[in-house]
């Protein structure tokens, strides 16, 4: 059962990755000549993920409910766009303690904030997938296309779950490119490969998967 959502209220998701297994490489059909290729696991207090190998970690940036946030502008992908604009990429863990709201209620907010940023213009409707992570946990994925400052494409996508606590777990990522760039939409080969490591998310590090397609986790249909 694929469900669309409104929005959510959360932010952005960071989190402190300790240990580092061998980079796993994706299967040759989500594979693009200068694109992301590689995954690496990462198990962090609460949690797993697949990154992107290599991405710069960017500690500053990871305080407050903001847990880690890495930034991979020309690493595995390409540092322009096809219009010959750079091209920004990055992703970033968050959580909030004894979160009350649901992940619908958090879905909203999220597109709420978002439609009362002056700086963004939306491309399109927001669409949100329920997923099933790989540990059985219920998640929503929020993608969003907007126009940012009148000329910058930009894609956010975001994913929500809760953990067994009721802590509120946020992971984003984000693509922003050139106006007319087609790597900032849900159909892109970048995309979908940062979609495959912001659903291989869970919180049993024993059940984190490499990504194994384009579209990781179990999206409900």
């Amino acid at each position: 059962m694929k469900t669309t959502l409104s929005v959510l209220g959360y932010g952005f998701l960071i989190v402190v990755l300790v240990g580092c297994q061998k980079p796993v490489d994706l299967p040759s059909s989500v594979k693009e000549s200068g694109r992301i290729e590689s995954g690496e696991p990462y198990v962090g207090q609460g949690f797993a993920l697949v990154i992107p190998p290599g991405w710069r970690n960017i500690t500053e940036l990871a305080s407050g409910n903001r847990k880690l946030y890495l930034n991979g502008d020309g690493i595995g992908v390409p540092a322009m766009d096809e219009t010959g604009a750079p091209l920004q990429v990055g992703m970033m863990v968050e959580m909030w303690a004894n979160t009350k709201d649901s992940l619908e209620k958090g879905v909203e907010s999220l597109i709420s904030n978002a439609r009362r940023n002056r700086r963004l213009e939306f491309v399109g409707e927001a669409k949100v997938d329920s997923y099933r992570l790989n540990d059985g946990t219920s998640a929503a994925l929020l993608t969003m296309e907007f126009i940012k400052e009148g000329s910058r494409r930009s894609l956010q996508m975001k994913l929500l779950a809760k953990d067994s606590n009721s802590s509120g777990w946020i992971v984003s990522a984000f693509v922003v490119g050139g106006k007319d760039s087609t790597i900032p939409t849900a159909d892109s080969t970048v995309v979908k490969l940062l979609r495959a490591h912001v659903t291989s998310f869970c919180f049993d590090p024993a059940k984190l998967a490499t990504p194994k397609s384009a579209d990781k986790g179990s999206r409900i249909e």
